[in-house]
């Protein structure tokens, strides 16, 4: 009788308990950008970084006028570099290069706030140009001055597509034209010059999912899929969907999911500004959402 007792109460005890909820899905909701950049022609932006409390953009125009410029144009094409505040208005501009083609690719902003624009110019002014065969690193202050400007000259069209700090120097990655060669890598010595490139066959790696994170709470993802997502609501299959998404750092659970216009180019946290997501669509399309 003690037994049956007992299992007949413990039986009650599982029974009275509440069972686990199923977690809600969570609705994807649209994302307005909080700045759309129409180019014209040929003028694009490659680039972001945050730094100083500022967001940069860096990439090429061909236009005598822009809607991010106010400096004047420099040559056929210039390699420009644009400081915006944490709302996304405009700061200050400079124009990079010189009377021939140049382009600017990447950037990257050191520890005391100058800013490192990686690109390429042509050696001469003749139109049309030789070719993009010179590498070029425009070093500029928080304020927009040009402070140094370092190159090396190459036989072939070398494109850096990357530039990121090592130790005290500078390494840059890109993309080249020297025959049975893809990528090459250099080192830039800022006490110095731009070191000799080792050339390589094989590719850079290009992520399909950029990735950032905000304090110590959140992860935050960017990407398209056509797809539909575990746990998410309001996707449209078969059709590509650019999505923001935030997610706990311990965790690993969704948070909160956005669709976004354009294709990621770049995403990044600065405390002061949040993450800062660059699409491109239709133009360029630049959203800011304020976080810790």
């Amino acid at each position: 009788m003690k037994k049956r007792a007992l299992t007949a109460g413990l039986l009650a005890l599982i029974l009275a308990a509440p069972t686990a909820q199923a977690k809600a899905p969570i609705a994807i909701t649209n994302l307005a950008p909080t700045l759309t950049i129409n180019f014209t022609g040929g003028d694009q932006i490659s680039a972001m970084a945050q730094g100083a409390g500022a967001i940069y953009l860096a990439g090429t125009v061909e236009s005598a006028n822009s809607p991010l410029l106010t400096s004047q144009s420099l040559g056929s094409s210039d390699g420009f570099l644009v400081a915006l505040s944490p709302n996304g208005s405009h700061v200050w501009d400079l124009r990079l290069g010189s009377s021939g083609d140049d382009v600017a690719t990447s950037i990257y902003v050191d520890l005391i706030g100058n800013i490192w624009v990686a690109g390429a110019s042509a050696v001469s002014a003749s139109n049309p140009a030789p070719g993009l065969n010179r590498l070029t690193v425009w070093e500029v202050n928080s304020s927009g001055q040009l402070i140094n400007t370092y190159v090396r000259d190459v036989p072939e069209a070398d494109v850096p597509i990357s530039i990121a700090a090592k130790g005290a120097n500078f390494l840059l990655q890109g993309i080249t034209s020297k025959p049975g060669s893809a990528t090459f890598a250099a080192t830039l010595n800022p006490a110095a010059k731009i070191g000799p490139l080792n050339y390589s066959s094989a590719k850079l790696p290009s992520a399909s999912i950029i990735k950032s994170t905000s304090s110590a709470l959140y992860s935050w993802q960017s990407y398209v899929t056509t797809v539909a997502i575990k746990g998410v609501t309001g996707i449209a299959l078969h059709q590509k969907t650019t999505v923001l998404a935030r997610s706990g750092i311990k965790d690993k659970a969704l948070k909160a999911i956005n669709s976004v216009t354009g294709s990621p180019i770049a995403l990044q946290y600065q405390s002061g500004t949040g993450i800062v997501l660059l699409t491109q669509g239709v133009g360029y399309f630049l959203t800011i959402i304020h976080t810790k």
